[in-house]
């Protein structure tokens, strides 16, 4: 189903894009918050994760 990967498509990008904007934006900012950097990790993973499962639901479907 093309909807499903388009969708696990755009789960990865946003997932990418937060890492870098709230885990690696920490690293080159003066002030380093531990707070953001938690946020950055949890919900990368959380989207990354929700990504691959619809990558799962796409590879159910056709097989």
């Amino acid at each position: 189903m093309k909807k499903y990967e388009n969708l696990a498509k755009a789960f990865y990008d946003i997932g990418k894009y937060t890492f870098t904007a709230l885990v690696v934006g920490q690293f080159i900012t003066e002030k380093f918050n531990w707070i953001f950097m938690f946020i950055g990790l949890l919900f990368t993973a959380l989207t990354l994760w929700f990504g691959q499962k619809l990558e799962q639901i796409k590879g159910d479907d056709n097989g």
